[in-house]
């Protein structure tokens, strides 16, 4: 956490004095609070009342690629349930950068059990560019065999019918790429639960309110494009030296003059977060990563911040009655959010004891708020990168490019 700028807040809020930071916190968590009770209702809009497209009678075969770094946990499971998709012809490629990671053993076991399935994993250090997932996909390129491309993270799960509902919204000429909405689940452990809640409490119910009324984003967990678009739009080549992939795949598909669209199928992910430090960085890296790419829309979403904004006038200036009851409404009106959301996305159902973190979750996403304003340099898998507008990557010592090393396939 960048504790300068925390330390400049507090000297800016004591510079302003009580009733303009008063006035701005009340504001603020007015905001939060009215913002939590409208997406309750855009929720309900989008997973209860929305027009789904028909089922899809032409259903033509698909290529998975799915980039693997480790073993993440329930990683088998994950990739297990790629396995078990309801479709009648797809291909799954797995890509790997070393013969050493040890997701190269899940992988053989995945295709020992589904030996009717069309599996391959691709094995190969060459980089086209510094985001190692994008180098990772691009690898796998020259196996890929169908018209359709489904790009997926490795720590997500399915449901069988998730392809079918996706390629379902293809039927429309008009659309050039399909995603969908995440939420974390089976978190372990303290700082597992707050990468949860900050999907589940902080993003899900924006992303969803958003979509509701007519804005539509990529996300990478789950992104399906024809073929011949992507490659038309520049491939893998394209969001190779960007940190936010899928925000630049997304904006190039819409300047082609093709729409973006969010299924309605809610796939889960595992919060796999070791320590407090890898969450926090994880949080300043997301911020800083939408205010680079969205710099419109970062500095007024501190109205979101309502909750934690009144905590710092309640810990600088002292107790107020009203502000506190302010904030406990807050407070209730986004666990009511989180947990509703939850239920109208369906999956796996989550504790309502997560709840009782949403201040701790609320403080750390303001400080990464702040963060985010902080410099535009992220840690990401061990590489320093300072991130220009876009999310463009620049290394701050600059790697040596494996160029022509063959790929291994299996």
């Amino acid at each position: 956490m960048d504790w300068e700028v925390i330390g400049l807040l507090v000297l800016l809020a004591k510079v302003l004095g009580e009733t303009l930071i008063t006035a701005a916190a009340c504001a603020a968590g007015v905001f939060s609070l009215g913002f939590a009770l409208i997406s309750i209702a855009a929720a309900y809009k989008f997973f209860r009342l929305r027009r789904l497209p028909p089922p899809s009678q032409e259903l033509p075969p698909v290529t998975i690629l799915k980039p693997l770094k480790g073993l993440d946990r329930e990683l088998q499971d994950c990739l297990r349930s790629f396995c078990r998709l309801d479709y009648p012809a797809f291909q799954l490629l797995f890509t790997l950068a070393s013969p050493d990671d040890p997701a190269l053993g899940c992988l053989s076991q995945l295709k020992a059990e589904f030996p009717q399935l069309d599996i391959e994993i691709i094995v190969s250090k060459s980089r086209i560019g510094f985001n190692p997932k994008i180098n990772n996909l691009a690898n796998a390129e020259p196996f890929i065999k169908h018209p359709l491309l489904l790009m997926s993270d490795s720590d997500v799960k399915v449901q069988p019918d998730f392809l079918r509902r996706m390629v379902a919204h293809l039927g429309d000429p008009q659309i050039g790429l399909v995603t969908c909405f995440y939420q974390a689940t089976t978190p372990r452990g303290l700082w597992a639960r707050l990468e949860a809640l900050s999907v589940n409490a902080q993003f899900l119910p924006q992303a969803v309110t958003a979509a509701a009324f007519g804005m539509r984003f990529a996300m990478g967990a789950a992104i399906l494009v024809r073929r011949g678009l992507f490659e038309r739009l520049g491939g893998f080549a394209l969001m190779a030296d960007h940190l936010a992939d899928d925000f630049i795949l997304g904006e190039a598909v819409k300047k082609a003059g093709l729409r973006v669209e969010i299924a309605e199928t809610v796939i889960e992910s595992t919060p796999d977060v070791g320590d407090g430090l890898e969450h926090l960085r994880h949080q300043a890296r997301w911020a800083r990563t939408i205010r680079l790419c969205r710099p419109d829309g970062y500095l007024g979403s501190i109205m979101l911040h309502g909750f934690a904004l009144l905590v710092v006038r309640l810990a600088l200036f002292g107790f107020d009655a009203r502000l506190a009851w302010l904030a406990a409404g807050v407070w209730l009106a986004k666990s009511v959010s989180k947990l509703t959301i939850s239920s109208l996305a369906g999956g796996r159902q989550q504790s309502g004891a997560s709840v009782l973190l949403m201040p701790l979750s609320d403080l750390v996403a303001f400080g990464a708020w702040l963060s985010g304003f902080r410099e535009s340099r992220v840690l990401w898998r061990g590489e320093l990168y300072d991130v220009e507008p876009q999310g463009k990557l620049v290394p701050v010592r600059r790697p040596v490019l494996a160029l022509g090393e063959t790929a291994v396939v299996e």
